[in-house]
């Protein structure tokens, strides 16, 4: 990941975001930026549902809707230790939860996944970004770092935009 745009970029992507009026419309301007920054072919932001204990995508690239306990997965290891993890050889890490890619035909190589905190610095959730061609190194756990301090507010107030008729 090149730094000498990167935060340019980032105030411009801002700009954008803070021009949105609801989730559904920012969702994929996070998940366009983060890939086109990064160079991840996917992108989700899994959501802690406190009442049965799960993890759920808001936004996944490419596939629908998953959930999951909060005991399952490098996503579940992430929210339970509050550790960043950067995993490029998915298949020798045993937290690695096959199930999601025999669904969905998706073939995970590689993965960063980071937690995600309210404004209050409790845990909410989780960031993951899957199969960057040359792999996930510091400098993007570095950015992702701050891109979630930074997108934490936009999630967080979710429940006070207004409702898109689908």
């Amino acid at each position: 990941m090149g730094e000498s745009n990167t935060y340019q970029e980032l105030i411009d992507f801002g700009n954008k975001l803070l021009i949105t009026s609801n989730l559904e419309e920012g969702l994929p301007l996070i998940s366009d930026y983060l890939r086109n920054i990064t160079g991840a072919m996917r992108c989700s932001i899994f959501i802690h549902n406190k009442d049965n204990d799960t993890l759920w995508t808001v936004l996944a690239t490419g596939i629908e809707r998953i959930e999951i306990s909060t005991d399952q997965g490098i996503v579940g290891h992430v929210f339970h230790t509050e550790e960043a993890v950067i995993e490029n050889n998915v298949e020798n890490n045993p937290y690695f939860l096959r199930d999601v890619d025999k669904e969905s035909g998706y073939k995970t190589i590689n993965m960063i996944t980071c937690p995600i905190y309210n404004s209050r610095k409790e845990l909410i959730g989780v960031l993951q970004l899957i199969n960057k061609p040359d792999g996930f190194r510091e400098s993007d756990l570095q950015f992702l770092t701050l891109f979630t301090n930074f997108i934490s507010s936009f999630i967080e107030l979710e429940p006070y935009y207004p409702r898109v008729n689908t």
